[in-house]
């Protein structure tokens, strides 16, 4: 009795161009792994830039020689100028209070 259903061991073209495709798609795989590591490491390594002037003034219209004391407390910010009191809100910048000062 013989058994003529023997998987041969002999790929055939198809079979090889499929291989070598699964190989290269691996290949690819692996390297965009290691620029997503090597991204996370440079951006991680990188200085954020300052942020510009205008981000900082909070637009209060105000020179550096109006002011006259700047006061913190928890997220609040004073500013005492000549003119008025100035009250904000740091964490969501924006303007709270602003109080003109007796004469």
């Amino acid at each position: 009795m013989t058994n003529d259903n023997t998987p041969s061991l002999e790929q055939t073209a198809a079979q090889k161009k499929l291989l070598r495709l699964v190989y290269i798609m691996g290949m690819i795989l692996v390297l965009l792994f290691l620029l997503l590591i090597a991204g996370i490491i440079w951006r991680a390594t990188r200085q954020a830039p300052p942020p510009k002037p205008a981000d900082i003034t909070l637009g209060l219209g105000l020179k550096a020689s109006d002011v006259k004391d700047v006061d913190l407390d928890g997220g609040l910010m004073a500013v005492t100028t000549s003119q008025e009191l100035i009250v904000v809100d740091v964490s969501k910048r924006k303007v709270l209070l602003r109080e003109p000062l007796a004469p």
